[in-house]
């Protein structure tokens, strides 16, 4: 009674934490990989608002891109670490879609900041959780408005939570085959 009682609350668990995975996502955080005519490259996570009208951060990289005083230099990588504050929709478009700018740099909290270089980020959110880069627009997807997109993903990231719902339901489902394994020898 008492090894039937225990695959029960084994069967239990891991059914319960397998099921609990969709729901796990509770943020609008996503991974977004940008390659520019340059060859310069974006890797990095945005920030989106409960229903993706805007962008509330960055995290990421610029590889590959320097712009100096003598222009473009095709080196070098920038931490892209805050959304210009002054413009809210940069992009110009009616309706689902909305741009900004990804900046590097130190920002000043007024909006401002010292930067070098920035991401010209537009998408269109009509199908939100599903966004679509949209080169559109006032500001379109570039590097400082003159490095054009040709290639770029926005998809979801996994949440830390999801990852332990995941391998705590694998982990159950184990025990129950040792455990039905040792109940038959």
């Amino acid at each position: 009674m008492l090894k039937c009682l225990n695959t029960l609350a084994i069967v239990a668990f891991a059914v319960g934490s397998v099921a609990a995975i969709p729901a796990a996502k509770a943020d609008n955080t996503d991974d977004v990989k940008l390659t520019f005519s340059s060859g310069a490259t974006f890797t990095g996570t945005v920030d989106f608002a409960d229903d993706y009208s805007s962008i509330t951060g960055v995290n990421g990289t610029l590889t590959g891109y320097e712009y100096g005083i003598s222009g473009y230099t095709g080196v070098g990588s920038d931490s892209i670490n805050w959304v210009w504050g002054l413009c809210g929709n940069c992009s110009g478009l009616s309706g689902d879609q909305f741009g900004n700018l990804l900046m590097d740099g130190i920002p000043f909290g007024d909006g401002f900041g010292d930067y070098s270089n920035f991401i010209a980020f537009t998408y269109d959110y009509t199908n939100a959780p599903s966004l679509v880069l949209d080169t559109a627009g006032n500001i379109g997807v570039d590097v400082d408005f003159q490095d054009f997109l040709v290639s770029g993903s926005i998809a979801p990231t996994p949440e830390p939570d999801t990852m332990l719902q995941l391998g705590t339901g694998l982990l159950g489902l184990a025990g129950l085959v040792r455990s039905k394994s040792l109940q038959h020898t």
